[in-house]
């Protein structure tokens, strides 16, 4: 009860803002929508027609419209529809497309109001620090803009300046988004599947997470670190000392277009190498350090007149377990090898429940993707076109990924797109092949198989640990008459004697695989303690319990696969 007059007094407080939505929704022509989502499920009201205030609105494609009923809801609105953007699983390709212009077309703030912003944030004067400071902004964004600035000892840099008392609009639109979110879930069946609930929370974390820069200046400062030494890349040094949550400032880069090959030509730089060196940057990004830039689209890239890629805004950012990194190495290998059952396995490894309705189903369908998408020769394939129809094959599945997934797909259609821009017989799978394979290749290294059998090991010793007190506690809850066990046994016309017979058997297996169980741990543990003699750099002592334990493990599966167990 409590929580349902929280919630009515939170509704309340959020009506003027309600209200605005309502108007711009009707402005732009999306009166059908208010109809089915307020006055079909509220009201009960089936035929009603809503009005739209601008009648020659209608005649503009329902993407476009509602992109501009977006940007003019302002900046969380626009925030979301860019975070939207990189979710092929929520949205179409004629929305796609429409939504990615969110990126450009944002309104700028008076440039005196940023200097007093950034005056307050860092506690001094303007002329203290800089010589130069541009009131007229290079870019506008939907939570902030970037002016150029001279500090005093001339150095050239960039300043991000969040835009003025910008977070309560933002708390305030996503406790609205969120109240949106739970009644789609609620009254709409159809949007229900795509979780709302949990796209509005996640993209409440991920914007509150943008509003303080110093998330950002340290991804910038991490993203520089894994690619220190490399002469390919430049990353924009950050200077800390003229940064806040809500100021950014640095090195100010300025280069040619990326996507531009006769500029590029005319200033001596190779277009396809260049191509090459992109797309190779993208591999290293996603498979050896796992955390990669998640929108290196043209405008966050420019190229340096020594060849070398320089990228801005580290504000969207998408971080890789090695587990993932290998899910989506080996959906590489399978694409490119046509390996279906491969493809099918690495996508429910990367799902959120890591199993489908009906894999037959899924199986075939995918059989049918790679041959209507993988006929042609490695050269051929657009790789992030067929990202993007494999998304739609998922979306058809109801099969919900993780959001780094969607942001690596992003990235990696993005790369290759500025690729082919510069380097149109690039090939582009063939570039990356190398970096999943290496990523397969070494998950059976000896030191990667003594780290799992290291994890094993102390994995199974807590679970022995604990196990006994769980048995006990669980015995203590069915004596008591806590837990009930209903039991159905049909009595065998040859008696109780093959219920003997598998109660023999399930306990010799059980006795089998603990006693193999112990084994390994003490392999695992006398191997990490290096005693000598060691054979091929493995103490011989360990090796005794390990094929032991393995021949035990080797047996027992096999005689489980020859009673129809696996």
């Amino acid at each position: 009860m409590l929580q349902q007059i929280q919630s009515a007094v939170e509704v309340a407080t959020h009506l003027p803002r309600y209200k605005q939505i309502v108007h711009v929704l009707f402005k732009y022509g999306f009166g059908d929508v208010l109809k089915l989502v307020a006055l079909q499920k509220v009201l009960g009201i089936d035929h009603a027609k809503l009005p739209v205030h601008d009648s020659g609105m209608l005649a503009r494609p329902p993407a476009e419209r509602l992109r501009l009923a977006i940007e003019e809801l302002g900046p969380t609105f626009i925030k979301f529809g860019q975070v939207v953007s990189a979710r092929r699983d929520l949205v179409t390709d004629e929305f796609h497309d429409e939504l990615c212009k969110l990126q450009s077309h944002v309104p700028t703030f008076p440039g005196d109001v940023a200097k007093g912003i950034v005056a307050a944030e860092l506690g001094m004067e303007l002329s203290e620090v800089f010589s130069e400071f541009d009131e007229e902004p290079l870019a506008g964004a939907s939570i902030a803009q970037v002016h150029r600035a001279v500090m005093v000892d001339g150095t050239v840099v960039a300043v991000k300046v969040q835009r003025p008392n910008i977070r309560p609009t933002i708390e305030k639109d996503l406790a609205v988004f969120l109240d949106l979110a739970r009644f789609l879930d609620k009254h709409v069946p159809s949007l229900s599947s795509l979780n709302p609930v949990s796209v509005a929370t996640e993209f409440g974390i991920t914007l509150r997470k943008e509003l303080d820069f110093t998330h950002e200046a340290d991804s910038a400062r991490r993203f520089a670190e894994q690619f220190e030494g490399n002469e390919g890349i430049h990353c924009p040094r950050v200077f800390l000392e003229l940064s806040s949550g809500k100021v950014l400032t640095m090195e100010f880069l300025t280069g040619l277009p990326a996507d531009q090959p006769g500029i590029l030509s005319q200033h001596r730089i190779d277009p396809v190498a260049l191509s090459e060196r992109i797309s190779i940057l993208i591999y290293q990004q996603v498979f050896e350090f796992g955390f990669f830039h998640g929108d290196p689209h043209p405008g966050n890239m420019t190229i340096l007149e020594n060849g070398a890629v320089g990228l801005y805004d580290y504000g969207m950012m998408g971080s890789l377990s090695p587990s993932f990194r290998a899910s989506i190495a080996r959906l590489v290998g399978g694409l490119a090898e046509k390996d279906h059952r491969m493809v099918m396995r690495s996508l429910l490894e990367m799902s959120e429940k890591k199993v489908s309705p009906d894999q037959d189903e899924l199986l075939g369908d995918i059989v049918e993707f790679c041959d209507l998408n993988l006929r042609k020769s490695l050269a051929e394939i657009n790789l992030g076109a067929v990202l993007n129809s494999l998304l739609d094959l998922l979306r058809s599945h109801k099969l919900q990924m993780k959001g780094c997934f969607y942001l690596g797909v992003k990235a990696l259609s993005q790369v290759e797109a500025v690729g082919r821009a510069l380097n149109p017989d690039l090939n582009f799978i063939a570039l990356g092949e190398p970096y999943a394979s290496k990523i397969i290749a070494d998950k059976y290294k000896p030191a990667q198989l003594m780290g799992f059998i290291k994890k094993l090991g102390i994995e199974s010793l807590d679970f022995l640990e604990t196990f006994p007190y769980e048995l006990r506690y669980f015995w203590d809850r069915v004596r008591k008459g806590e837990v009930d066990l209903p039991l159905q046994h049909k009595i065998d016309p040859n008696g109780f004697e093959p219920m003997r017979k598998t109660l023999d058997s399930v306990v010799n297996r059980l006795a089998q695989a603990l006693l193999a169980a112990a084994l390994l741990i003490c392999a695992s543990i006398l191997i990490l303690s290096g005693l000598p003699p060691k054979p091929g750099g493995i103490p011989l002592i360990g090796l005794i319990p390990l094929i032991a334990g393995g021949y035990i493990s080797v047996r027992l599966m096999l005689s489980i696969w020859k009673h129809g167990g696996l």
